[in-house]
């Protein structure tokens, strides 16, 4: 790694030097304080970021493309009730929205993801977070809560990526890159305990077509024993604009990705040693290959809009697991996924200036998958169990929307589908082989109402209910004790929410708020529980409750010689509980906050994020608690015409905290020691 880093440090002098002196002309700026109305997808219908009815964020280019994080975990926890943790910097990636996480240890699912209108998520609900880059998105929504009748079964929410600006004619060609290198926190400062990462995008448009190939590599050692991971990726993009007004995406890429899995300490362990890792004697980690090819076409005429996307992904992925005696082993995982989504949406005026918008979606998915399980050293092709999959979902939604000036009402009504076929056989524990079969079908119907009303000139009120299902996924069929089949139901999500948002331009200052409420309830959900190895098994458990306050501010202010300060803060309160298990929901903090303060100027910035973490259970039934933990960052950048340059440093006040607990763990083996402080140096480039 020590020669790459050299060669990305030789590369960013080359191209500095020419341009050592900074640009006086700030003309080319664009003004922050300019009071902008947003718009957003995130109800399928572009919408007024104000007028939403219900709760909405966007995360911009500013927020996702910088140095501060190589990866989306930042940017998500500066958010009020989402939770990402990662452990590594790019390896193991774990996301909760209001909880909806508790039964994905090692995954993410309840979220729906989509990139440029492509839908990501695989049949059974098992969204590709490594796929994403945040240095080459220009945008992310994330809407939170039940969107069964929006974007498919998943009571958690919708990440909504953009990777490309709006397209613009014209002919034009430019080369734009970035790198990254930063200490992984240990106490020897030594280029091998230096994560490094550096990517390239070159775009190219002339005869209203645009071409855009991208390009990254990343190596981080990680801050523990057997935490290094890292990744190579190749996309391409083309997107053509015809005399029709048509607009045509076609997307392909490939991900070479692996990370190594620590394991975590029991609370003895973690004081004493808290770089050690368990899963270094079993070479636990996990190596996986993704292929991809997606083709999409959009078109606005007049009142009417409409959208087709096809996407589909061939996905290989090797896990030697096992931190203990009980718990090791190694997967094979081959799966080929497709999803097909077509969306229309026709406006109207009505009488007495009402608009009315009648919109329709379907969403087909299908999944193939092969999924062996054996010893960690297993002799003549033994297995543990061996499952094939097929899975197929379709998903039809069709709503309305009524609006004017002051008020918008939406109503959505979904069906769904659901449909997987599994057959495999796997050994049971006196050592005879057992059948596993499925014939899982389940038909839902699934509704949405929003309503907001403008209140006051500065501020509307909104009001939601929205109903969703999540179906157990196929990693969640056998059981991990004795590897016969587990008949789990589907989950079903009921969630109500009121809140308050509202936005205003007072002199020279832009401010931004919102203060919403929300209780779901969740039957039939799929939880994980401590078994009699270091093993769990999986069930359906009746009484899961989530109810919490959620807050989120951002004001702006403009100062002499077009100087601006900037200040983000969020809060949640989170009372979430399982009635017949426990009063707390184990992995889910009382309480979380964040501030972000920056002051800008056209040639630097200077900026510090603090985030807080209250306490949070551990276990069901136990009295065992995490300690809450605070981390600040603090970061200086330099910009000039072609290039910006930053310098920070992460957890500064050396905080030590756990980054990922391993909730419901046999033995309170549930820490995995986070990074003590870090410095890292970015830099990001263009020419053209």
């Amino acid at each position: 790694m020590n020669s790459f880093i050299c060669a990305q440090l030789a590369v960013a002098i080359a191209l500095t030097v020419p341009q050592t002196s900074l640009s006086q002309d700030s003309g080319t700026l664009k003004d922050t304080t300019a009071f902008e109305v947003a718009t957003v997808q995130s109800l399928r219908i572009p919408t007024p970021e104000d007028r939403v009815s219900g709760n909405v964020h966007s995360l911009d280019s500013e927020s996702l493309q910088n140095g501060r994080s190589p990866d989306l975990e930042d940017a998500l926890n500066a958010l009020p009730g989402v939770r990402m943790e990662t452990r590594g910097f790019g390896g193991s990636r774990r996301l909760q929205i209001r909880s909806s996480g508790i039964r994905a240890p090692f995954a993410v699912r309840n979220v729906h993801m989509l990139m440029d209108g492509f839908v990501l998520t695989n049949a059974s609900g098992v969204s590709p977070l490594d796929m994403w880059n945040p240095q080459w998105m220009s945008k992310l929504e994330v809407l939170k809560g039940p969107v069964g009748a929006i974007y498919g079964s998943g009571y958690g929410g919708v990440l909504l990526g953009k990777s490309l600006g709006d397209f613009q004619s014209g002919n034009r060609s430019n080369l734009t890159g970035y790198s990254r290198l930063a200490t992984n926190g240990a106490k020897d400062f030594s280029l091998d305990n230096f994560s490094s990462e550096t990517g390239f995008q070159h775009q190219h448009v002339s005869n209203n077509i645009e071409w855009t190939v991208r390009g990254l590599k990343n190596e981080t050692p990680g801050a523990r024993t057997h935490e290094s991971n890292g990744r190579t990726q190749l996309e391409l993009h083309r997107r053509k604009r015809q005399e029709s007004g048509k607009l045509t995406h076609l997307w392909t890429g490939w991900m070479d990705a692996a990370w190594d899995l620590p394991g975590s300490l029991n609370a003895d362990d973690a004081s004493l040693e808290p770089s050690r890792s368990p899963g270094e004697a079993y070479d636990a980690h996990v190596n996986r290959i993704r292929t991809w090819i997606g083709y999409g076409s959009t078109q606005i005429q007049n009142d009417r809009q409409s959208g087709l996307w096809a996407y589909a992904q061939h996905t290989e992925k090797e896990n030697p697991f096992g931190t203990s005696a009980f718990f090791n082993g190694f997967k094979e995982e081959s799966e080929q996924f497709a999803s097909l989504r077509l969306w229309e949406a026709q406006t109207r005026l009505l009488r007495n200036d009402i608009k009315f918008t009648w919109d329709k979606t379907a969403i087909f998915r299908g999944e193939y998958l092969e999924l062996i399980e054996s010893d960690l050293n297993a002799v003549n092709g033994a297995y543990r169990y061996q499952i094939e999959s097929v899975t197929m979902n379709g998903w039809g939604s069709s709503g309305v929307r009524f609006e004017n000036d002051n008020w918008q009402f939406d109503a959505q009504l979904a069906v769904e589908l659901m449909n997987r076929s599994t057959t495999g056989d796997g050994t049971t524990e006196s050592g005879a082989s057992s059948p596993i079969e499925e014939d899982y079908t389940h038909l839902s119907v699934l509704p949405f109402i929003g309503f907001s009303l403008e209140c006051a000139e500065q501020g509307r009120l909104f009001l939601q209910y929205g109903k969703a299902s999540s179906h157990p996924t196929t990693f969640e069929l056998v059981d991990p004790d004795n590897y016969t089949a587990l008949a789990l139901l589907p989950e079903r999500a009921n969630a109500l929410e009121l809140g308050w948002k509202g936005k205003a331009k007072l002199k020279e200052q832009t401010l931004s708020y919102s203060l919403q409420a929300y209780h779901q309830i969740v039957g039939n959900a799929i939880a994980s529980v401590p078994g009699n190895t270091d093993g769990i098994y999986i069930d359906n458990i009746q009484g899961l409750r989530m109810s919490g306050i959620e807050a989120y501010f951002d004001s702006r202010f403009s100062l002499i010689n077009k100087n601006w300060l900037v200040f983000q803060a969020q809060a949640s309160l989170n009372r979430h509980s399982f009635e017949s298990v426990a009063q707390t929901l184990p992995g889910t903090p009382l309480h979380g906050s964040s501030l972000h303060a920056a002051y800008h100027t056209s040639r630097w910035a200077l900026g510090v994020m603090h985030y807080w973490n209250d306490r949070m259970p551990l276990h069901n039934g136990k009295e065992d608690w995490s300690q809450a933990h605070q981390r600040l960052d603090a970061w200086v950048s330099l910009k000039s015409d072609q290039s910006t340059w930053q310098l920070g440093v992460r957890n500064a006040i050396d905080a030590q905290y756990s980054s990922w607990f391993q909730t419901n763990a046999y033995g309170g083996r549930y820490f995995n020691p986070a990074p003590s402080r870090m410095l890292w140096l970015s830099w990001r480039w263009r020419i053209g």
